[in-house]
């Protein structure tokens, strides 16, 4: 190409430079254009990223640079070989390739041109890397440094600027009002508001009647309905009773044979020893069946199970207590006063707070979510336990402050608790704050 020709091409190029109107458009322009003024087979541009790294941002004849692409990754690799640099270099492959022959002869020819783009100032904005498999000439690299001059004006004039100027550059009133928006911040976080939680809670009875089973043996029948209203001495449940009542019938027929050989035996006692010791042991004999029969007695009354007082019978279904065997003392149900019920609540220990007794709580049940039930927090637990949810909870019992409106035993809800007064800040950040404590451990 003559010199005439190759001036007017470099102009040109110049020209579509100058008129590209973003970076895409200017990085298309710098590695498509330019070979129209030098022979290459391949043309990359970096760009100077995070860090001073050069990243591929355009290869000619491809639309997209692929990043995780092994060319585009050994270039980038050769590119950042020896740091960041201002000077133009040639690198061959007999003399550079350091290690890296296979894949040198893989993915480049022989001879690469690497020439720096640089900013007016002399600011490394990025890299031209031209590969062909023929040496290069001088008069070629003084050419490519021409168009990298004019590709460096461009570059600068188009990359985004930083904002100049910041809070400590800015004018008086602005920093006085800033100062002033930081100080209303910090007063604001350091009203007092008062702490509150919010748990589950159900409406439990308060001190109820146990209901167990005094034998062991089979439910027959459940006699009342869950939440039902029972007097006293009404029937709540039976036991099968063929058993009971035949082991009595046989506890009677043994206290008779133990009778009729106490009277044999003192009737062959008179002038015999050993008919002596016979009366004694059939005296023992005696006592014992009678014991049994007072026992077996005791079982057959036992197979109705009446109130000990009047309130609402406490259990789940009749049908998960009919046929099944209890054993004595295992709870069937409970029987409490309808008005004597208290708020039991489940407190997660992620959301603990300080709490007193005496605490307002205002109850939220599901059944009327938009009411709500005033309370007294009674008492806390010490040590949390694990819920039937699979959640550690503390509990914590909460009485009712009008007994005109205590909600039906068995409610569930939600129980607002309130806590002690405590800064804004820390009403707003203290889970996070909690939970930065216990990721960094102090």
């Amino acid at each position: 190409m003559s010199t005439i020709t190759a001036s007017a091409v470099l102009l040109g190029i110049e020209k579509s430079i100058r008129q590209a109107r973003d970076m895409t458009a200017l990085q298309f322009v710098a590695v498509t254009e330019t070979r129209r003024l030098i022979s290459y087979q391949q043309a990359v541009l970096l760009s100077y990223g995070v860090g001073g790294k050069l990243r591929v941002v355009a290869v000619s004849n491809v639309p997209s640079v692929d990043r995780n692409a092994p060319y585009i990754r050994f270039v980038e690799k050769l590119a950042n070989r020896d740091g960041p640099s201002d000077q133009k270099r040639v690198l061959s492959r007999t003399v550079d390739a350091r290690g890296d022959d296979a894949e040198w002869r893989e993915f480049l020819q022989d001879s690469i041109l690497c020439q720096p783009v640089l900013a007016p100032d002399g600011t490394p904005l990025g890299l031209l890397l031209l590969v062909r498999a023929k040496e290069w000439l001088d008069e070629e690299i003084l050419l490519i440094e021409q168009l990298t001059d004019a590709l460096g004006h461009a570059w600068n004039a188009l990359r985004p600027r930083k904002k100049r100027g910041g809070l400590f550059e800015a004018g008086k009133k602005r920093r006085v009002v800033l100062v002033g928006g930081l100080i209303a911040i910090i007063a604001v976080l350091c009203i007092p508001v008062r702490q509150s939680i919010i748990a589950p809670a159900t409406v439990m009875p308060r001190d109820p009647v146990m209901i167990a089973a005094p034998i062991t043996g089979v439910i027959r029948e459940i006699r009342v309905r869950p939440n039902a209203p029972v007097a006293k001495d009404d029937l709540l449940f039976s036991f099968e009773g063929a058993e009971f009542r035949a082991n009595y019938e046989i506890s009677l027929r043994a206290v008779d044979t133990a009778e009729a050989e106490l009277r044999r035996a003192s009737q062959q006692a008179f002038g015999d020893a050993k008919g002596r010791a016979e009366v004694a042991l059939s005296q023992t004999r005696l006592a014992l069946r009678q014991e049994q029969a007072k026992f077996s007695r005791y079982q057959l009354s036992q197979v109705d199970v009446r109130a000990p007082q009047s309130g609402i019978a406490i259990f789940s279904d009749p049908n998960d207590w009919r046929g099944r065997p209890v054993s004595t003392g295992e709870q069937v149900m409970a029987i409490a006063a309808p008005a004597a019920a208290e708020l039991g609540i489940s407190i997660p220990v992620a959301d603990a707070i300080t709490l007193q007794s005496g605490a307002e709580v205002r109850l939220f049940l599901d059944v009327d979510p938009l009411g709500s039930i005033g309370a007294t927090l009674e008492y806390t637990a010490y040590q949390p336990k694990e819920t039937p949810d699979g959640i550690l909870a503390y509990r914590a019992v909460a009485r009712f402050d009008n007994p005109e409106d205590i909600p039906r035993i068995g409610l569930r809800g939600s129980a607002k608790i309130m806590g002690d007064r405590v800064p804004l800040a820390l009403f707003l950040f203290r889970r996070p704050l909690a939970a930065l404590r216990q990721m960094i451990g102090f």
